[in-house]
């Protein structure tokens, strides 16, 4: 997976961005610092992503986020500055340009996915329960159905909670295993810890997912950083439920 451009430090927080390999006329990245911090809100950091990622008129496309996976698609053209909640869901794609779509997250998976064939951009957030219930393959039906080949995309998985900080019940193992039987998921994406318990790694699985419809595993990227590891990103496991929340993000450009 490829290395990570330089993150930026703006007036209100940092913002890094995210590896699209290079192609141009996309981009993406996620907040840092204060610009995660709750005080702030989802449209002063948002904002301030769209600016880093060099579309400042760009409108912002959010779902209310339900750990479910159902995907909506945001399809009328571009406000100037604009701000849509779409409804209640975990995946949401356009093919508009200048439209930033944003996942929010605090231990979660957030994957970024572009096609520079056809143009659609699509964002995702994978809890254990949303990749337990195979969201992603949700967003690459809805993408397929708008005529996306999966070996054209490009994904890019933001920080998410480490399988070494991420202890879970057998339940959840259980529901990892059996969504997920007969694919190539690393034998390590699980670990043995104490009594029932596991360290689980749900990137990996996220990451399978793509494998397995096509996507090609040198155009899949990673931040390569650890929520709960990282002090300047929130973590729910390291910080409880009060803690701020990343914005992953993906627009298009004009």
């Amino acid at each position: 997976m490829d290395g990570q451009p330089a993150t930026r430090t703006t007036s209100a927080g940092a913002v890094q961005p995210l590896s699209l390999g290079g192609i141009s006329g996309f981009a993406a990245g996620f907040t840092r610092g204060a610009l995660t911090e709750r005080s702030l809100g989802p449209d002063v950091a948002g904002r301030t992503l769209a600016e880093a990622l060099g579309t400042p008129d760009a409108e912002m496309v959010r779902v209310n986020q339900v750990h479910g996976r159902l995907i909506l698609s945001f399809e009328a053209p571009a406000r100037k500055r604009g701000h849509t909640l779409l409804g209640k869901g975990d995946g949401l794609l356009t093919r508009q340009p200048n439209v930033l779509l944003l996942v929010a997250s605090a231990d979660c998976v957030p994957v970024v996915l572009a096609d520079p064939v056809t143009g659609w951009i699509a964002g995702v957030h994978a809890g254990w329960r949303g990749t337990a219930a195979r969201v992603l393959d949700a967003a690459l039906d809805a993408l397929a159905a708008r005529g996306v080949r999966p070996e054209n995309l490009l994904a890019a998985f933001g920080p998410s909670i480490s399988r070494d900080r991420y202890e879970v019940g057998p339940e959840v193992v259980a529901a990892l295993h059996d969504a997920y039987r007969g694919l190539d998921v690393p034998a390590e994406a699980t670990r043995g810890t104490r009594g029932d318990r596991d360290a689980v790694d749900i990137a990996a699985f996220n990451a399978a997912a793509l494998r397995a419809r096509g996507v090609r595993a040198d155009r899949i990227t990673a931040s390569g950083l650890c929520t709960a590891s990282t002090r300047d990103l929130p973590s729910w496991r390291r910080d409880g439920p009060d803690t701020g929340r990343i914005l992953t993000g993906i627009v298009r450009r004009s």
